[in-house]
């Protein structure tokens, strides 16, 4: 006899074998024995989550002639002749390969033929969501109204796809991912049905690299399996599946903060001599800094990450000393080099490239705020002057008074920053948003429906005290056009200068203007800081632009 795949072998054959989805079972289960029996369901749901699995227990169930609390016996004639292929009153469909029309018409023609030797036809069409246009029409109306003697069971990973017509004919059930904990559990138990022992280790990561699909969890032990080794260990299923261990990670890592170039290529090197995936290795990298994210951000990590306690304090060491926008900056610069190398055909020097650039602290960091950058530099000054490093001056004297008006200073000129900042934020939000829309109301109530139109996707800034602009999406320029009309622009002026209660002029404005000058804003206030930093520190500053 040939040799059974371990997910084919273990497929359940009984409502209460199907893992983690009680909410299907109970419904189906409970209309088999009250009678209740639709004529059409959908099952949606992931790969491996056990929709083609619960349809045919279902098939067999309504046709089963010795039934017991819904479930098959799987003993009778109409039993056997299902689960052997012999009966074809129960008929598969893959629409992936059979979505054309005609094949839905001959669907059709053949529904109304009574079943041979079971109760019902039942007609499971797997992957539903491939078929034409024309096929899906061809099936609606054998669906709306089908023969007392057929049942559709429809099966997708997309539900989405389907016609609305189609959703709203069938009874729809979504299908979980199944927990990590649930897959450990039935790992182990066929693995030792199997005769092999497996460390607790190797199931969670098995678990785990599922993805919440059972079936590919059960592949993955049938490959492990396949080694000839009486125990399974965590470094045999990362040999298997071609991952690396989460100490070499955290060695890279550690390479990365401290900027040592050598070490990390030496590490790039290893991982493609041993073969590994380079992009499941960055997918791996992206986690492991979420990990590191959800260490600096919560007190309990560990009620969230999914790791040994040792692993865990690992992650909390390599926090110290690291913000959390830059771990965010990393996070996102890893996800756009993941994207990079599906289309890339040199994947290790991206890789490189990017490590390298992560190391020499070059990577960009979009959205951080003025403030998480001062942040930054006064904590780096603070580390050296808390570490007792001697500051190098221009002047006479020594370094202490420098460290000491740093340390008197900081506090005040950290809040000072801050607060002038936050006044300004406030002052433009006010004048933004507020003022705004009083003035849009206005417009509209005046009955200037076509200046009111053109404005709706505008924001109003403070370009200065007697100034304002109006910033117009990109993609606007004809609303830009019309509003900048000489006359249109000053019934605008006029409500304006009435809800501020000041003169003032008014500037029609592209979005990358004010994306320019918010970036030139803010560039200057961390320059200014700098500034102020290295004047306390009495330490020469030299500012290249570049």
């Amino acid at each position: 006899m040939s040799y059974l795949a371990l997910y084919r072998k273990w497929r359940p054959m009984v409502f209460e074998d199907v893992v983690e989805q009680e909410h299907v079972v109970k419904t189906l289960r409970n209309s088999i024995c009250s009678g209740r029996i639709a004529h059409a369901y959908l099952f949606c749901g992931t790969r491996g989550t056990g929709k083609t699995t619960m349809a045919k227990i279902f098939s067999r169930a309504v046709n089963c002639t010795d039934s017991k609390n819904g479930d098959p016996c799987n003993q009778c004639e109409v039993c056997l002749g299902i689960l052997n292929g012999s009966l074809l009153d129960v008929i598969e469909i893959d629409a992936a390969s059979n979505n054309s029309v005609d094949n839905i018409r001959d669907l059709r023609d053949e529904v109304i033929y009574t079943p041979s030797k079971a109760r019902y036809k039942v007609y499971i069409i797997d992957e539903v969501h491939m078929l034409s246009t024309g096929a899906f029409n061809a099936l609606l109306k054998t669906l709306e109204e089908p023969p007392a003697h057929v049942i559709f069971i429809l099966a997708t990973t997309e539900p989405h796809k389907l016609p609305a017509t189609i959703l709203s004919r069938c009874q729809r059930f979504d299908f979980r991912r199944i927990p990590v904990e649930s897959i450990v559990k039935r790992v182990e138990y066929i693995s030792k049905e199997s005769g092999v022992e497996i460390q607790k280790e190797a199931s969670k990561l098995i678990a785990k690299l599922s993805d919440g699909a059972l079936r590919d969890a059960i592949s993955i032990l049938d490959q492990c399996i396949s080694l000839g080794n009486k125990e399974l260990t965590y470094e045999d299923v990362l040999s298997v599946v071609g991952l690396v261990t989460d100490t070499f990670i955290s060695e890279v890592v550690d390479a990365i903060k401290n900027k040592e170039i050598d070490r990390v290529l030496q590490a790039v090197d290893k991982l493609v001599m041993e073969g590994k995936n380079i992009g499941q290795f960055v997918s791996e990298m992206v986690m492991y800094y979420r990990n590191l994210m959800i260490c600096s951000s919560v007190s309990n990590p560990e009620d969230i990450i999914d790791a040994s306690m040792d692993s865990i304090q690992k992650m909390k060491q390599q926090c110290k000393g690291l913000e959390r926008f830059e771990i965010v900056a990393v996070i996102k610069e890893l996800s756009s080099l993941e994207a990079a190398l599906k289309w890339s055909s040199h994947p290790r020097v991206l890789l490189e490239t990017a490590l390298i650039k992560l190391c020499e602290s070059r990577v960009d960091l979009g959205d951080a705020g003025i403030l998480e950058r001062i942040q930054s530099l006064e904590k780096s000054v603070n580390d050296i002057v808390e570490k007792g490093i001697a500051v190098p001056k221009s002047g006479s004297g020594g370094s202490k008074r420098g460290a000491e008006s740093v340390n008197s200073d900081k506090g005040n000129s950290a809040s000072g920053a801050e607060e002038r900042i936050e006044k300004k934020n406030i002052a433009k939000n006010a004048k933004g948003i507020e003022a705004w829309q009083e003035v849009l109301n206005e417009l509209k109530g005046r009955g200037r429906m076509a200046i009111y139109t053109n404005l709706l996707d505008t924001k109003l800034v403070e370009l200065n005290p007697t100034q304002v602009g109006i910033v117009f999406k990109n993609g606007c320029s004809f609303n830009k056009m019309i509003v900048a009309k000489h006359e249109n622009l000053e019934v605008v002026e006029s409500c304006l200068c009435e809800c501020l209660g000041k003169e003032v002029r008014v500037k029609c404005l592209d979005e990358e203007d004010t994306v320019d000058n918010g970036k030139k804003e803010e560039k200057d206030e961390l320059i200014e800081k700098a500034q102020d930093i290295a004047e306390k520190l009495d330490v020469k500053l030299n500012i290249i632009d570049e």
